[in-house]
């Protein structure tokens, strides 16, 4: 016989786990709507992507039950996720927004000391000298396009 405060308990681990499914759920859609992806990609992402979920709720739902499968577990899930979509979605996605942000200025500015480390000021300073400018290499390509444009046979003009 499980007990009341056994199943007060599961209640309140259902419903979270049914919050975290809501936010994951968030969190990718976030990417990727963030992404330029096929459609039907995004589509099989999101099938794995589920796949996954199931099958990490069902081995979360066995083991904190122990193996028992009551009706309302299936129900608490739901209810987290609905507390999740209605009372904290919006804010949750701002709260990406801004922890994206956060991330692209950590990353490049590691990005920045890892270039430092790895390639002295000296190497760069070569680099930039040897290899050639913006504006001359979008005038060699003008130049290469005048060159091999292609002459227009007019219908008329028969050689």
């Amino acid at each position: 016989m499980i007990s009341f405060r056994e199943q007060l308990i599961w209640i309140i681990y259902y419903l979270l786990f049914g919050y975290f499914l809501a936010a994951a759920n968030d969190i990718l859609m976030y990417f990727l709507n963030k992404t330029k992806m096929n459609t039907v990609l995004k589509y099989i992402i999101q099938l794995f992507f589920w796949l996954g979920l199931a099958y990490l709720a069902t081995s979360y739902m066995m083991r904190i039950s122990e193996g028992y499968l009551t009706i309302y577990t299936f129900g608490f899930f739901a209810i987290g996720a609905l507390i999740h979509l209605s009372y904290f979605s919006k804010h949750f996605r701002n709260d990406l927004d801004r922890l994206t942000d956060f991330l692209k200025k950590v990353l490049s500015r590691v990005k920045k000391l890892l270039i430092i480390i790895v390639f002295p000021k000296e190497v760069m300073i070569f680099l930039r000298r040897l290899l050639p400018k913006k504006q001359s290499i979008i005038n060699l390509k003008k130049k290469f396009l005048k060159l091999f444009k292609k002459n227009i046979v007019q219908p008329n003009d028969k050689e």
